[in-house]
């Protein structure tokens, strides 16, 4: 819980674009619109930009229409999230040379 001034304030609800392949380009435009990103001004103008594209956001992932999602997105969070998991080095028993106990 996020506390402002010393009182407490309720988060606000987490949504999610219902077209993730449109707001992904409109991303990708403010990434090259802005010196500095993230920012709150490119922040502003992607969520402006969307819903004067037509964009709307829902409660959760499971409300998006799986025609709108943006696959190569996910392909490439994905690839993220498996070489963030890939160790540098292989780890065990029997990897060094000479080991006999552990």
């Amino acid at each position: 819980m996020a506390y402002v001034q010393g009182k407490a304030v309720k988060e606000a609800p987490h949504e999610v674009p219902a077209n993730p392949r449109l707001y992904n380009s409109i991303v990708v435009q403010a990434k090259s619109r802005f010196a500095k990103w993230p920012s709150p001004a490119a922040g502003h103008w992607v969520h402006a930009k969307y819903l004067q594209m037509g964009g709307r956001f829902v409660k959760s992932e499971k409300e998006v229409d799986p025609r709108m999602r943006d696959t190569v997105h996910d392909k490439q969070e994905a690839e993220k999230k498996k070489q963030l998991r890939k160790v540098s080095k292989p780890m065990g028993r029997g990897l060094i040379k000479g080991e006999s106990f552990r």
